[in-house]
């Protein structure tokens, strides 16, 4: 008996979603995935996967999605969560400048597991009006960090999550399709 599967993508992707407790990791994964979201906040334990089918200027993608909880309590396993990610999506909270101040360290521990990855940086929440940090400190961020894009996104209006992912999976693309 022969096990003749097709698979109907053309690459899939690790990637990692990584950031502090409480600034819309999994909330923005859910409205990627899902195109929904989700009002009661509930933590992260470890790890949950997630996957996205995506086409890309006629290339099927495969979204293998990790989120990972940013709880100090679960860093130890995340050595073993980041091996093999080719990318990852650091997320930092608008409105709570500790989150926008842990990402140097969030893309430090991302790239020493995975060096070659592509890293960019979401800056969510921006349906809220407190915000601390200035899109030119993040901007600036992204370049010292030598990561190659930042955006500003709303897990709750669903603003400009499916460009941002889209736009990292079009550079994974550019790296692994050629």
């Amino acid at each position: 008996m022969s096990n003749n599967y097709k698979l109907d993508f053309d690459h899939a992707f690790k990637i990692l979603i990584l950031g502090d407790p409480a600034v819309g990791k999994s909330s923005l994964v859910r409205r990627f995935v899902h195109g929904k979201f989700q009002a009661q906040y509930l933590m992260t334990i470890g790890m949950e996967p997630y996957s996205k089918y995506e086409t890309i200027g006629g290339v099927k993608v495969c979204y293998a999605i990790w989120d990972i909880a940013g709880a100090d309590s679960f860093k130890i396993m995340h050595r073993i969560y980041f091996q093999g990610a080719v990318g990852s999506i650091v997320v930092f909270d608008l409105t709570r400048r500790e989150t926008f101040d842990n990402v140097d360290d969030w893309v430090q521990n991302a790239r020493a597991s995975a060096p070659n990855q592509l890293i960019t940086l979401f800056g969510n929440k921006t349906d809220l009006e407190d915000r601390q940090i200035t899109k030119e400190e993040a901007l600036e961020k992204t370049k010292q960090l030598n990561c190659i894009n930042y955006v500003e996104t709303s897990a709750l209006t669903g603003d400009n999550v499916n460009l941002a992912y889209n736009f990292l999976g079009s550079k994974l693309l550019d790296r692994y399709a050629t």
